[in-house]
């Protein structure tokens, strides 16, 4: 999956082309456009629910509780819709002995909507030609509830990167105006913390120290590179997370690569993505979200939608985080399900179209699913992401998970 980290801000372009890598986007429409999407204009921060079929011309609302703690809480959330109710065909042969049955849905969830925090890679802070300046003007022209910063590395030694204090005005102007931050670290390329730090006390010591800096305490770990996804590094990263977790109350989240469903295998996590939860779990560590990377899946989906794709993966996964966490019940795996699409033309033949974003959406309204991560809002714009769209309509549909 392609996820790719740390690239120089000198490297910095308007449009990332691919899932990390800074290259410059495709300036024509591509595959997957969908058809009747005017979203022109800029998303005034007001309420209301909205559907998914109008989503393009909805305007964005930040959920109930948003800032530094906000977000939409654990996970609690719902199974799927019940299904209509109806009755069973009566027995016309003997039509006063039939007794009509009725079908008796499932009690509605009480759990939150999910939350949406589409990536924000830190080499497009303030670059030129994008559709916002930073990260309160985009909070302004949208009223994104949430972000994701990526990503956080290591600065020489067992320590953070500094990228995120350099902009940290920024950040809590973001903050102030009702807005919640997540950090992201690792990544596809650039050097882990992890991978610095001898022990998990000093692990724990590097990222405790990166919460003081930023005071940023929602934390997600994107764990692609494979020497940093053996048993032992797993144990260790996780055995530093709980320690910070009990010191410090950080919500810890895990995102992995996420494989497709087809007739001869399951999709969901792979061995080494089960591997990391598992580890989480021995360590006792309490996990926020599980973000499937719902990407890349390959050139064989070229030529249809990825929409199909995605939905079966997480719900193959949904089932995975029951099996991998003792206890959880179908509405707690829903809500620890976080779902990342590459919005537009992903590293392959694939194209994450807006009818595709349409699907994803209702599918993660109709289960309550978590999290709404896409990767990324440098490519939500016109002549960025490589399908026909205009600026923020990913946001715009996207926006539907949080009411």
């Amino acid at each position: 999956m392609c996820m790719r980290a740390f690239v120089p801000l000198l490297l910095a372009v308007a449009c990332s082309a691919g899932r990390i890598l800074p290259s410059p986007g495709p300036a024509n429409g591509g595959a997957g456009g969908a058809s009747g999407a005017d979203a022109a204009g800029s998303l005034a921060p007001v309420g209301g629910a909205g559907g998914i079929a109008g989503a393009a011309d909805a305007a964005i609302a930040p959920p109930g509780s948003v800032g530094e703690g906000g977000g939409s809480g654990g996970p609690d959330v719902a199974i799927a819709p019940p299904p209509d109710a109806g009755f069973n065909s009566p027995d016309l042969a003997h039509p006063r002995d039939a007794t009509p049955a009725v079908d008796t849905p499932p009690a509605p969830s009480t759990n939150p909507p999910g939350d949406l925090a589409p990536y924000l890679p830190i080499w497009t802070w303030g670059a030129d030609g994008l559709p916002y300046g930073d990260l309160a003007d985009l909070k302004k022209k949208t009223g994104l509830p949430g972000v994701t910063i990526a990503f956080v590395l290591a600065d020489g030694g067992c320590q953070a990167s500094g990228d995120i204090t350099d902009n940290l005005g920024d950040v809590k102007a973001f903050i102030k105006a009702g807005g919640h931050v997540k950090a992201s670290f690792g990544g596809q390329e650039g050097t882990y913390v992890e991978s610095r730090c001898n022990s998990a006390g000093a692990l724990a010591a590097a990222i405790s120290d990166f919460v003081d800096a930023t005071g940023i305490t929602d934390l997600d770990f994107d764990i692609e590179q494979d020497p940093m996804l053996t048993d032992a590094v797993n144990a260790m990263r996780a055995q530093a997370l709980k320690m910070v977790q009990d010191s410090k109350h950080i919500k810890v989240a895990f995102t992995l690569e996420a494989e497709d469903h087809t007739a001869k295998s399951m999709g969901g996590l792979n061995s080494s993505g089960q591997s990391v939860v598992r580890a989480a779990v021995t360590a006792g560590l309490q996990i926020s979200h599980v973000n499937f990377m719902t990407m890349d899946f390959g050139d064989n989906y070229g030529d249809q939608p990825l929409a199909p794709v995605v939905i079966g993966s997480l719900t193959d996964g949904h089932t995975q985080l029951m099996n991998l966490v003792p206890g959880l019940t179908s509405d707690q795996a829903w809500a620890m399900v976080g779902v990342i699409p590459m919005i537009g033309q992903n590293d392959d033949a694939g194209a994450f179209s807006l009818d595709d974003a349409r699907a994803v959406a209702q599918f993660a309204i109709s289960n309550r699913i978590g999290l709404v991560a896409f990767w990324s809002t440098d490519r939500d714009c016109d002549g960025c992401s490589g399908v026909d769209q205009n600026d923020f309509d990913f946001t715009r549909i996207f926006s539907a998970v949080t009411h």
